[in-house]
């Protein structure tokens, strides 16, 4: 029997779903690029500033999916693009046709903003989301580089952590502490 998923647009009230679901789907061992992204700022932030781009699906009255985007519209540019952020399905309900009918619900409500042209992104690892965005027509594939850097080795990083460790009055500063005034 086929499950019947409703896509709405996310509400208020889903924030703290889609925040779980978010960090069930974009974990640390499968994708590292995405996990450091993903916060509970990100659904936030993207509800407050683009909420008519933010869906859920919804089956038993529980999120089982999210499609989170955003409108760009460059200076100078008659284009304005639709920005697929995030797309997460539970999954125990992948491969059900919900990935696909959020995708069809956010490109719907780019189209009603004016869009002409709909870019997505991931890591070229996650061999699922490229076939599946392929198969919705997407193209003009560009390899991008995310490179990062671990500032805990950094000597300066080393160093304001030993002096947030030292107790207060014992930092070195190189000034001179003030006199005491010792009138009565």
């Amino acid at each position: 029997m086929q499950k019947v998923v409703a896509v709405r647009e996310m509400e208020l009230e889903d924030l703290p779903a889609v925040y779980a679901l978010g960090e069930a789907v974009f974990t640390a061992d499968l994708w590292p690029s995405l996990y450091r992204t993903w916060d509970e700022y990100e659904p936030v932030g993207l509800f407050h500033s683009d909420g008519e781009f933010c869906f859920v699906a919804i089956y038993e009255d529980k999120v089982v999916g999210f499609a989170l985007g955003s409108l760009i519209e460059k200076r100078n540019s008659a284009w304005s693009y639709g920005y697929l952020t995030w797309l997460a399905v539970n999954p125990e309900m992948k491969r059900s046709g919900i990935a696909t009918q959020l995708l069809e619900a956010i490109t719907d409500a780019f189209i009603r903003a004016g869009a002409r042209m709909m870019i997505v992104d991931t890591d070229a690892g996650n061999k699922p989301a490229l076939t599946f965005f392929r198969q919705h027509e997407f193209s003009n594939e560009d390899r991008h580089v995310y490179l990062s850097k671990n500032l805990t080795t950094h000597p300066s990083y080393r160093r304001l952590r030993r002096q947030k460790q030292e107790p207060r009055g014992s930092r070195r500063t190189g000034k001179t502490p003030p006199a005491e005034d010792k009138t009565p």
